[in-house]
């Protein structure tokens, strides 16, 4: 049951960032500050509901490899897959298929999941 709710909780800390940036970059910011500032109190407040440890950083870290981009695409209104050109992540992944960045991206959460139940 534990590894669930961490699990939830570091889904819910990069589900709510990518959200806030797809509202910020939309210009919906009344909406896009204040999830902004409830994922960074989310993730401060991890701090003090669990007993955090490098697994954690890593597993936040492998889900938001994993969802992040996603999430923001969804929000902002752009193609699910969609990869920008203005910054270094983008560009890193337009150098793969397509389906070999899904199929990374499914690697990612596997892990992402896993760890949880392996070590927290």
């Amino acid at each position: 049951m534990t590894a669930l709710i961490i699990i939830l909780y570091l889904i819910t800390c990069v589900i709510s960032g990518a959200m806030a940036d797809g509202l910020n970059e939309k210009g919906k910011k009344d909406w896009g500050h204040p999830l902004e500032t409830l994922s960074i109190l989310l993730l401060l407040s991890g701090a003090f509901i669990f007993e955090l440890n490098w697994t954690y950083i890593v597993a936040y870290t492998c889900f938001r490899i994993a969802f992040f981009d996603y999430a923001k695409n969804l929000t902002k209104g752009d193609p699910l897959f969609y990869l920008g050109t203005s910054n270094v992540w983008d560009r890193f992944f337009r150098q793969f298929p397509s389906h070999g960045v899904t199929f990374m991206r499914i690697i990612f959460l596997a892990v992402a999941i896993s760890i949880p139940f392996k070590y927290l």
